[in-house]
């Protein structure tokens, strides 16, 4: 802890490490579209509290969207292997496979886009995530068997772009 102190103080901080992270999260959560919930999911992930600078903030909020993104993934794998409602079968595998891209692909990338300092690339990955998710709960007309889950995937992908906006 005394290393992080050191790193505070050299930028001038007289906060205690703990209370200058607190500011650092509510003041980025703040120029987002949901900013409470932005400090609970940022607070949620226990290595927050090692963050200390903003696209350090964006790469756990990416975290955050893999991890939520995989319960509706998981519904909709098993919606898709039961097939008892072969009229929304198509609708569901294009969904499944919006949730892929957001796990498999656009995260990573929003990640490693803040790891080297492109954070227009971050915002576009996020906004694509949300664009997605969308368009998936749209297929459905708005009552998808998905559509908690969608909400709170559009709402993370949105904070994200919000995030990496700031950089």
């Amino acid at each position: 802890m005394a290393e992080v102190g050191a790193d505070v103080a050299s930028h001038g901080v007289s906060d205690s490490p703990c209370e200058s992270n607190d500011k650092l999260i509510t003041q980025t959560c703040s120029k987002t579209p949901y900013p409470s919930q932005c400090v609970s999911y940022l607070k949620a992930v226990d290595a927050s509290k090692d963050v200390r600078d903003v696209p350090g903030l964006g790469i756990i909020m990416a975290q955050v969207l893999v991890l939520k993104a995989q319960d509706p993934k998981d519904i909709l794998f098993v919606l898709l292997g039961v097939g008892k409602r072969p009229d929304i079968q198509v609708q569901l595998k294009t969904c499944l496979e919006s949730y892929s891209f957001i796990i498999k692909t656009a995260m990573p990338a929003a990640i490693d886009s803040f790891k080297i300092g492109k954070p227009r690339l971050a915002e576009d990955y996020a906004n694509t995530a949300a664009l997605v998710v969308s368009k998936c709960e749209k297929s459905f007309n708005g009552k998808s068997p998905i559509t908690n889950e969608n909400n709170v995937t559009h709402e993370i992908a949105r904070i994200l772009g919000a995030i990496a906006k700031q950089l």
